[in-house]
């Protein structure tokens, strides 16, 4: 996004091979400028992006539960298993979920899937109405400067 901006901010109508992605039209209103770095900041800063109107929205709305009910939900994009360089991370987040999750009803089970990419927690509940609660409160909600989607699940998935 920054080399976006800068190719914007520069006036640079060409591309090079190595960034085929990064075209800028020839014609660059100040308008267009401003947005650009106004996104590339964001983007630096990690703050939520404002969705680009020009842009098709292919992902539904992440306050939706997915799935069919169920007593055990997966919650998507918890953290980046990338970033995270503490030794014993993966039992840090377990326990803080455990206790955020507590709040909605029994937990049978949670699992921090570490090693796949998507930053997701499996949780069963003790029974669908548990899930349920928990899953309507997380859905949708920013954690760590990503928002959490939510789906239901008749199994743990395999690590």
């Amino acid at each position: 996004m920054a080399m976006a901006s800068l190719g914007l901010a520069t006036g640079a109508a060409e591309t090079t091979a190595s960034s085929p992605l990064y075209q800028v039209p020839q014609a660059t209103s100040s308008a267009q400028i401003a947005s650009a770095a106004e996104a590339a900041v964001n983007a630096a800063l990690g703050l939520p992006q404002e969705p680009d109107a020009s842009v098709p929205v292919t992902e539904s709305d992440p306050k939706e539960v997915k799935g069919s009910l169920s007593k055990n939900i997966l919650v998507h994009n918890v953290f980046n298993k990338d970033e995270e360089t503490e030794e014993g991370w993966e039992e840090d987040i377990k326990e803080d979920f455990e206790e955020e999750c507590t709040k909605y009803g029994a937990i049978e089970k949670v699992v921090v899937l570490h090693e796949k990419v998507g930053g997701m927690i499996y949780v069963s509940f003790k029974d669908e109405s548990m899930a349920t609660a928990c899953a309507a409160a997380l859905a949708g909600r920013w954690f760590d400067k990503k928002q959490l989607r939510v789906e239901y699940v008749e199994k743990e998935p395999e690590m």
